[in-house]
């Protein structure tokens, strides 16, 4: 049976890359044991499960997301009887249906950039927020500091069009937008730091794969291409990956704007 886009964004793009820079966030600016903790955006949940960790079975921790496929994964997910329990809700961030002043700590974790109304977004986040509480978010850094995002786009320009060369996640890269859209939500002096990772993927083949599968945009560009055409597209993508192999598979830099404000 073939997965859907949100079962394959669980087990292929979370290990790979979703859960790696939720532990960097994490571990960096970590909730207190006991903290109230909403996850927006939260995807199949990572970043939900890991604050559950975190804050223990004395905290509590809600994950909101827009798209029920999602949500359905994670559902399926089970926690362990040392974690907060998780509650999760399908809504817009632009109308999260929670009350005002409910957490201490909020995650978004690479959500941002796609929301509609980014404004919006960020003023319900600060109405959720006790007094004191903090937001930790991360957010794509510029697609030329992720090598293979960089070599998908240049890919999907050369061999579909210009327009597919566009990845979404890519839409907000610069620091002084993501600062000035924070605080102009009523958040004072956030730091917005642009961080590195590097990424363990197996081969450019399957990092193409696995984007295809969990996203239905990237997805339906290539299929667009015939036989051949996608042979010289993986081709291209893997040309561009070659200073990066270690191993058996590829060690690739990636960037992440990671956001605190309070």
């Amino acid at each position: 049976m073939s997965m859907t886009p949100a079962e394959a964004y669980e087990q292929c793009l979370v290990p790979a890359i979703f859960e790696p820079w939720a532990r960097r966030a994490l571990q960096a600016h970590p909730p207190a044991p006991g903290d109230r903790v909403l996850d927006v955006a939260c995807g199949t949940g990572i970043g939900a499960r890991l604050a559950a960790r975190l804050v223990g079975p004395t905290g509590s921790v809600v994950g909101v997301d827009a798209d029920g496929g999602m949500l359905a994964v994670a559902r399926t997910t089970r926690g362990q009887t040392d974690e907060a329990p998780i509650e999760w809700r399908h809504a817009s961030a632009l109308e999260l249906p929670l009350p005002a002043r409910e957490f201490d700590y909020l995650l978004c974790l690479e959500g941002l950039q796609f929301f509609p109304d980014r404004s919006a977004a960020l003023r319900e986040i600060r109405r959720v927020l006790r007094p004191g509480g903090v937001l930790v978010g991360t957010v794509w850094g510029p697609l030329e500091q992720n090598p293979a995002y960089h070599a998908l786009a240049e890919g999907l320009r050369r061999f579909v069009s210009e327009e597919a060369g566009r990845l979404p996640p890519f839409a907000l890269p610069d620091a002084d937008a993501i600062r000035a859209v924070v605080r102009a939500a009523g958040f004072g002096d956030p730091r917005v730091t642009l961080e590195g990772l590097s990424l363990a993927v197996p081969s450019a083949e399957a990092f193409v794969d696995w984007i295809a599968a969990g996203g239905p945009t990237t997805r339906h560009n290539l299929a667009q291409l015939g036989h051949a055409r996608r042979r010289e597209f993986d081709e291209f993508v893997t040309a561009r990956l070659v200073p990066y192999r270690k191993g058996d598979g590829l060690s690739v830099p990636s960037t992440r704007h990671v956001i605190v404000a309070r």
